[in-house]
């Protein structure tokens, strides 16, 4: 039920703040040098906000929902959750800016994401790539699937995960890297939540 949500997060809010710590204290971050790209939402990060996070697209496909800023113990992180969005069908994308892939060679990607309340694999995350996004039409792009490690219905609630390297080598000219999520405001099977943070394109040496 949806008021067992609320009293979820509430104690979570309230353990938090009791310990001192994030969901992300336990795992360090490698520095990934030299990078290529980076992104961790923090510049000018509001809470619970509509992200506007430089340079990102922040579309909304089907339905009205779209990507959140939000903040926990002083952590920023981008957020997309269909709750309350009153729509049957959310789908909402978080589209990177261009990266250059010609500069350099043996790129790998790499990012951290967690979930809250997803009980159904078709309340999905997934994670993509394009070589042809013109920077404006989302769904006219050709986007390929990255294999990466993502959180699933059994993972812990808000406990970041680390994707593993995916290695981005195989592609050449200007790329775009997208956080894709599926849901439902009206189905609380799909209503769960997905969180991203942490981006990096980095050389692997």
């Amino acid at each position: 039920m949806k008021i067992n949500k609320i009293l979820f997060i509430l104690g979570f809010v309230s353990i938090g703040s009791l310990t001192g710590c994030s969901p992300e204290d336990d795992q360090t971050i490698p520095d990934f040098k030299p990078l290529v790209y980076s992104e961790d939402f923090s510049i000018g990060a509001v809470d619970n906000t509509i992200l506007d996070t430089q340079g990102w697209i922040n579309f909304a496909e089907v339905g009205t929902a779209k990507w959140k800023e939000q903040i926990f113990s002083g952590n920023p992180y981008a957020e997309f959750s269909s709750f309350q969005s009153g729509d049957a069908i959310n789908v909402g994308w978080l589209v990177s800016p261009s990266i250059n892939l010609d500069a350099q060679e043996n790129e790998r990607l790499v990012f951290r994401a967690s979930q809250s309340f997803v009980s159904s694999a078709s309340n999905s995350l997934e994670v993509l790539i394009s070589t042809d996004f013109d920077g404006t039409n989302v769904t006219t792009a050709t986007w390929q699937t990255l294999e990466a490690t993502l959180p699933t219905t059994s993972s812990a609630f808000f406990a970041f995960i680390k994707s593993g390297e995916i290695d981005l080598s195989g592609y050449t000219g200007t790329v775009n890297i997208a956080f894709k999520v599926r849901g439902s405001g009206t189905n609380t099977a799909l209503d769960g939540s997905y969180q991203v943070d942490d981006i990096r394109v980095f050389i692997k040496q």
